[in-house]
């Protein structure tokens, strides 16, 4: 059995007030897992503990069957991390920062690095406080991509990329994963993004995994129905179901049908008036809440 990309086991991390956890998720490799959830949900502390940045208060974590605690430094060897807060600034220029980086992975290709930077609009003599919040990203992607790394973590990578550099940044994804062995973990608040590219997805509320699956079977597993209720039911709603709708003795739910198949729906005391697929972000919206969008 081929080694998961990811193995959280009960992983727990206080942030004042903020509490991650307990999180459990297995990542299976040459995966394109969406991570998404509501602002304040937990993706970048997740995505931060698994570069080692931060220290967990309980739980254990496997990244490319290395554990964490252990074998911190060969894990990072192995990994590429985008997030929209790091900072250059230091290495002055562009091809500062380029010069800087490649110093640490012997996987460089420099080759690759000079076409991503022409792909991307970049120059190597543009100085870092003058770039662009989306030029600053363009770079990070240009940092990680220039390596032959077997896992990336991508937290909010479109941020601030205009229509033409989100589109030829999912083709470099797309060529990053020819290599079966290889995973990407990508956080994004762009559904649509996600639902087009990623395999797997998990979502997240409050530090906590509230769904994960292959995007398909998960996309499957939820749709919506329209009920009436019988007279005097108070609602539909049961174990696996979320009512997101009343009007009158009609009433608008959303089941888990690996909980709540429509045969027992239908046994109870209500009338099946209508049922409908949902897509990624009808789901989220059932599983999460309007409030978060």
């Amino acid at each position: 059995m081929t080694t998961p990309a990811i193995e959280i086991d009960k992983l727990e991390k206080r942030l004042g007030k903020f509490q991650l956890g307990p999180l459990s998720l297995t990542v299976p490799c040459g995966a394109i897992c969406g991570l998404i959830g509501p602002n304040g949900a937990g993706k970048t502390t997740t995505l931060d503990l698994l570069m080692g940045m931060g220290r967990k208060d309980r739980g254990e974590v496997r990244v490319l069957g290395m554990d964490l605690s252990r074998d911190e430094i060969a894990i990072k060897r192995k990994i590429g991390y985008v997030n929209p807060d790091l900072n250059f600034q230091p290495w002055g220029t562009v091809g500062g920062s380029i010069d800087f980086v490649r110093g640490f992975y012997p996987d460089w290709d420099a080759a690759h690095c000079e076409r991503l930077l022409s792909e991307f609009g970049l120059e190597r003599n543009e100085k870092i406080v003058q770039l662009s919040f989306g030029a600053r990203t363009k770079l990070a992607l240009v940092l990680v991509l220039s390596r032959q790394a077997d896992l990336l973590l991508l937290d909010e990578p479109t941020v601030g990329l205009d229509v033409g550099s989100r589109l030829k940044l999912f083709s470099e994804l797309l060529a990053f994963m020819q290599r079966e062995d290889r995973t990407i973990i990508i956080s994004s608040n762009q559904l649509s993004d996600v639902e087009r590219f990623a395999d797997h997805v998990a979502i997240i509320d409050r530090g906590r995994l509230v769904a994960f699956g292959r995007l398909d079977e998960l996309v499957d597993r939820y749709h919506q129905v329209d009920v009436r209720l019988a007279n005097g039911a108070a609602s539909a709603a049961m174990e696996g179901t979320y009512a997101i709708q009343r009007d009158g003795d009609r009433e608008r739910l959303v089941i888990d049908r690996s909980v709540c198949p429509l045969e027992k729906l239908r046994s109870s005391q209500c009338e099946m008036l209508a049922e409908i697929p949902l897509t990624l972000e009808e789901v989220f919206i059932a599983l999460v809440g309007r409030s978060s969008l």
